[in-house]
């Protein structure tokens, strides 16, 4: 679904924002890594400090009520003309550890962030936002 262009910004930005809503609607928006293998966008629930245990989290919970969610990928700069985001629309869904679409992910997500190689992803659930809509702006090629 993201151009090539467009893949690789997502690369190079290190952060994004998932956003997701609950059954009535009712938003949150939380900053997330991410990596991106195989057309998806694979968000660990880790092993950072949590006020309650990550099958309760607000945005897990939405994702099981309501799979409508939001990913922005975006570089700040002070020259405004290098301002840039991609905003990924689609399904979201809870990818639960064992399978080989997970395990993929969290190979992704060790090599992209090398904090991840003392915590234990393949043992927790992750997200999975499938795109079927990208918007790109400003500095973003295709």
């Amino acid at each position: 679904m993201l151009t090539p262009p467009q893949e690789r910004f997502a690369r190079e930005q290190r952060v994004g924002r998932l956003a997701t809503a609950d059954a009535a609607g009712r938003p949150h928006a939380v900053p997330v890594c991410y990596a991106y293998v195989d057309g998806a966008f694979y968000l660990p629930l880790d092993e950072k400090p949590k006020v309650t245990e990550v099958r309760r989290l607000r945005r897990v919970r939405n994702v099981l009520e309501n799979p409508a969610a939001a990913l922005v990928i975006d570089r700040w700069d002070e020259e405004w003309s290098r301002l840039a985001y991609l905003l990924v629309r689609g399904p979201a869904a809870l990818l639960e550890p064992g399978g080989r679409e997970h395990a993929r992910a969290v190979t992704a997500l060790r090599e992209r962030y090398p904090q991840y190689r003392a915590m234990a992803l393949e043992r927790a659930p992750m997200i999975r936002l499938t795109p079927e809509r990208v918007t790109a702006w400003g500095a973003v090629p295709g």
